[in-house]
């Protein structure tokens, strides 16, 4: 399947910590259907060498008769603990369950279906005209405008203090409040798909006065589809992919909180 990006709504820790895990022939032993009300249908207690007992889809058991069977596949049942918000790429749907994988392409596991949601990329809008950074802030670590805005008040950041328009500490900190991490410096920006994951862009940078002056926006690719989230509001979509139209400056790249 095309690999599709999902939000964990519900947290999900696995109960098993030694998942039976088997390469493709495996012997198999086949016990009991999983009966529950998760809508978990075709899952099946199995059992094979070296291994502890686990559950395994119908789909990856090759009957041979009523006990009997070998596998289809490798497969492990390893589970991945997952907290809420935490952004995941699924490759695989099986009865009720995802094999997904984090952000950071390190770890995977099955996670169940009834706790993630499909991503659909979305835009906070600045509600100030140099707002920028907040709405940027925001997009990353999923506020609205006015609790991202709250925070920074609180912090003594403000959209209109003038000093903060050739800044890019306050939306460190910002971001940092939040538990994201920003890299060490500006890196200049060389192409689109020289990008990391996830970016702060510097666009429509120009010099007033010998001071520097940008525009803030957040770069995402997920599952290898890029999109710009623009908080100014003046555009006709704040989802932007006409990248020959936009002419960063510099990156900092981001990671989100838990990545």
């Amino acid at each position: 399947m095309t690999p599709r990006i999902l939000i964990v709504t519900t947290p999900h820790t696995s109960e098993f910590p030694n998942p039976i895990t088997f390469a493709e022939g495996a012997p198999l032993t086949v016990g009991e259907a999983y009966q529950g009300d998760k809508g978990w249908d075709n899952w099946f207690f199995c059992s094979t060498h070296g291994q502890e007992d686990g559950w395994v889809p119908g789909q990856v058991i090759e009957r041979l008769d009523d006990l009997r069977a070998r596998a289809r596949e490798a497969y492990t049942a390893r589970e991945l603990d997952v907290h809420l918000g935490e952004r995941l790429s699924a490759s695989r749907s099986l009865n009720g369950w995802c094999w997904c994988t984090r952000e950071d392409g390190v770890e995977s596991g099955w996670v169940p279906l009834a706790n993630l949601t499909e991503y659909a990329p979305s835009c906070v809008v600045q509600e100030e005209v140099s707002g920028c950074g907040i709405a940027a802030s925001a997009n990353i670590l999923g506020k609205t405008y006015a609790e991202m805005k709250k925070i920074a008040n609180a912090m003594g950041i403000h959209a209109e203090d003038e000093s903060l328009w050739s800044d890019t500490q306050y939306v460190r900190r910002l971001l940092a409040s939040g538990g994201a991490r920003t890299a060490t410096g500006e890196t200049p920006f060389i192409s689109w798909e020289a990008l990391p994951d996830l970016a702060l862009l510097a666009i429509k940078h120009h010099q007033e006065n010998g001071r520097n002056f940008w525009h803030w926006v957040v770069f995402e690719r997920s599952a290898g589809q890029m999109h710009v989230l623009d908080s100014a509001s003046y555009l006709p979509s704040n989802i932007r992919s006409d990248f020959g139209a936009m002419q960063p400056k510099w990156f900092i790249a981001v990671n989100r909180p838990g990545v």
